[in-house]
C-alpha cells in the first residue's frame, strides 16, 4: 500500500511516500504519525536555520558580538560542523559565507544582518563547543541553503525509521532519499536541454541511496559568470549527485558546479563517498 504526503517547506514542496506491505503490523494511524513528525522535523530545521526569519539560529549569528558563545539549536551545530569539513575538503568551493554575502548584497536575505563582516574567513570564526553552543569570533553571515536542505530530509527518513517505516521516499524539491527495497522512478532533467538521455541513463530509479540537483545559469547567470571568473573554469549549468545520504550529495553538487573537468580532490571525495555525479554544461 502506498501512502503520500505533501506540504510546502523549506522553499519548496517536500513529499513523502510511505509503501508497507500488505501483511504489516503498522496501521493507518502509524504511518500517519509518522509521515506528520518527518513533516514536523523538516519544518523545525527549516525554522532555526532560515535566512529569512529575524529569530532563526542564522541571524542570531549574524548578529553575534566578538568572542562570544551562543546557544544553538543541535540541529544547526550539527549542519555547521558538517559545512566546515565540506569547506575545508572543498577548498573552499563550498562556502557558506561566501553565498551569504553575495545573496546580501542583493538584499534577498531579510532576516540576517546588513553589519556583519565580508566574507573571507567564514566557518573559520566559528568553534563547535557542544552539541548546544558555539564560539565566535566575530558576527557571521552565513547560508546554509547548500546543505541544510540535504540535511532535514536525512533527518525526515531517521525519524520515519524510528517510527518503524521501511521503505519510503523524501523528496525536497528535487534533493531526495529512499530507504527499502523498492525501486522508486527517477526523472532528472539538466539545465542543457541538449543533454542525451544516455548521460543519465545510470540515474532511472533510486534505492536505499539519496540524490540531489543543483541548477545554476538558467535563472541566475550572474552566479555561474562569477563561478567560472572565480575558478577559472567551466561554468557547469547543472550537477546531480547520487549517494549515500541526501547532505552529502546535495554538498557534492555545490562543489560539482565549482570545480574544472578535472578535480583530483572532487574525485576523490566521490569516490570516498561511494557517490556518482553527472554534470551539464
Amino acid at each position: 500500500m502506498l501512502w503520500q504526503r505533501a506540504r510546502p517547506l523549506l522553499g519548496t514542496l517536500v513529499s513523502i511516500y510511505v509503501r508497507t506491505p500488505e501483511v504489516t503490523s503498522l496501521v493507518d494511524a502509524d504511518v500517519r504519525v509518522a509521515m506528520e513528525a518527518a513533516f514536523d522535523v523538516i519544518a523545525h530545521i527549516g525554522r532555526v536555520m532560515s535566512a529569512h526569519q529575524p529569530e532563526s539560529d542564522l541571524a542570531r549569528l549574524s548578529r553575534a558580538t566578538p568572542a562570544s558563545n551562543l546557544t544553538l539549536d543541535p540541529h544547526t551545530v550539527a549542519v555547521l560542523t558538517c559545512a566546515q569539513h565540506w569547506q575545508r575538503v572543498s577548498g573552499g568551493a563550498f562556502d557558506p559565507s561566501t553565498a551569504a554575502v553575495r545573496l546580501l548584497q542583493k538584499g534577498w536575505r531579510p532576516g540576517l544582518s546588513m553589519t556583519t563582516p565580508s566574507s573571507g574567513v567564514g566557518l573559520q570564526a566559528l568553534r563547535v563547543l557542544s552539541a548546544t553552543s558555539v564560539r565566535v569570533d566575530h558576527a557571521l553571515c552565513l547560508d546554509l541553503g547548500g546543505i541544510a536542505k540535504g540535511y532535514a530530509v536525512d533527518q525526515a527518513v531517521a525519524v520515519l525509521t524510528q517510527h518503524g517505516i521501511t521503505s519510503a521516499l523524501v523528496n525536497a524539491g528535487g534533493d531526495m532519499r529512499a530507504i527499502g527495497p523498492h525501486v522508486w522512478r527517477l526523472d532528472v532533467r539538466h539545465a542543457d536541454r541538449s543533454v542525451r538521455d544516455r548521460q543519465m541513463c545510470g540515474l532511472r530509479g533510486l534505492c536505499h541511496a539519496a540524490v540531489a540537483t543543483s541548477v545554476a545559469g538558467v535563472n541566475n547567470p550572474e552566479f555561474v559568470a562569477s563561478i567560472a571568473s572565480m575558478r577559472r573554469s567551466t561554468a557547469w549549468q547543472s550537477a546531480t549527485v547520487q549517494a549515500h545520504d541526501c547532505l552529502t550529495a546535495d554538498v557534492l553538487t555545490k562543489w560539482a558546479l565549482q570545480s574544472s573537468r578535472v578535480c583530483p580532490s572532487l574525485t576523490t571525495n566521490l569516490r570516498k563517498h561511494g557517490a556518482r555525479m553527472w554534470r551539464s554544461l
